[in-house]
């Protein structure tokens, strides 16, 4: 029965807070897609900030774009993370299962040396992490672009047709 309550409660999010918003389709489509984007992106903390900054200057809704972040949450972050980094690492040619965690805190020498071997390892990690962030990211937020674009038209289309003579403005 969980299921049938969730499943419930997306249909009437989607209706009720992507559909009917008073936007143009293209505002609204662009903002899930931006809101989306930010989702995959692994810059946690500041996921909605830059949905709305994003958002502001592309011009597009920025109301519709903010639960979209949500996609990556404590449940799912690991596995898109994962495919984020497994992507950006592929994508630089990187072998993705040795970042250099262990040479780093085996390095010989001060504290100099480890803090730099610490950090050297960290930047293999969050280079290719961002990187495929914003290509796994993108390859979900285009797509979603035009699956809302065309939701929010044929919905709208659909609506108009249901509405009966006597209730269509005068033109």
């Amino acid at each position: 029965m969980p299921h049938r309550y969730i499943a419930r409660k997306a249909k009437t999010f989607f209706l009720y807070r992507v559909l009917h918003v008073d936007d143009t389709p293209h505002r609204i489509a662009l903002g899930v897609a931006i809101g989306v984007w930010a989702g995959w992106m692994p810059i946690v903390g500041i996921q909605m900030i830059t949905t709305f900054i994003l958002a502001a200057c592309l011009r597009a809704n920025k109301a519709v774009g903010m639960p979209w972040v949500w996609v990556s949450n404590p449940a799912t972050m690991a596995p898109m993370y994962l495919a984020d980094y497994w992507v950006g690492c592929t994508l630089i040619g990187r072998n993705w299962s040795d970042p250099g965690f262990l040479e780093a805190l085996n390095a010989t020498g001060g504290w100099w040396n480890k803090a730099t071997a610490w950090l050297e390892a960290t930047r293999n990690v969050v280079v290719p992490l961002m990187l495929g962030g914003v290509v796994v990211g993108v390859a979900f937020a285009v797509p979603t672009y035009f699956l809302i674009r065309w939701s929010v038209v044929a919905y709208r289309r659909h609506r108009r047709r249901r509405r009966k003579p006597e209730q269509l403005p005068d033109a």
